[in-house]
Formats: C-alpha cells, structure tokens, sequence
C-alpha cells in the first residue's frame, strides 16, 4: 500500500508537470517493491513501475530514456505473462 501511495504521489507531480519530483517518488516506489517482490523473478508491479517512469520521460522529452524504460516494461510484462497466448496487460504495454 505504501509503494502504491508513493506512486499515486508520483502521477500527481506529473501531471502538474513536476517531473524529477514525480521520478523521485516513481522511484521510491519501485525500491520499495523491489524490495519486496525481490529482482530475481520479473513481476507485473515493478512492469508497471517502468512505464511510469518512462512516461514522465516520455513528457520531458528524453525519448531515448523513455524507449528504455518502456521496452523494459514490456520485456518483463513478457516474461510474466508470455508470448503464446493473448493477455490484455501485454496488450495495454504495447498501446
């Protein structure tokens, strides 16, 4: 709940266009599910984590920092789920 509050935080910042504070806080999220999730098995909230941070990328313009992060995103999101059959997360990673 805390790493989610953190986050919910981070979409604020944001959308009001502060985005090393919305960084900030995307990134204390992902260190808290990282933390409990651990790094040596792929999980859908540390996907999810990714693409946020990508998205405020994304809005800063650092395109090429955004791409990483999303196609990090999406190589997990795959790794969960995988290529064989359809799964709509894998589908909302790809919009």
């Amino acid at each position: 709940f805390v790493a989610t509050t953190y986050s919910l935080i981070g979409s604020v910042y944001n959308r009001m266009g502060k985005y090393l504070e919305a960084l900030a806080e995307y990134k204390r999220s992902l260190n808290m599910i990282l933390a409990v999730y651990g790094t040596d098995k792929p999980h859908p909230f540390v996907a999810t984590t990714y693409s946020l941070i990508g998205s405020v990328y994304n809005r800063m313009g650092k395109y090429l920092e955004a791409l990483a992060e999303y196609k990090r995103s999406l190589n997990m999101i795959l790794a969960v789920y995988g290529t064989d059959k359809p799964h709509p997360f894998v589908a909302t990673t790809y919009s």
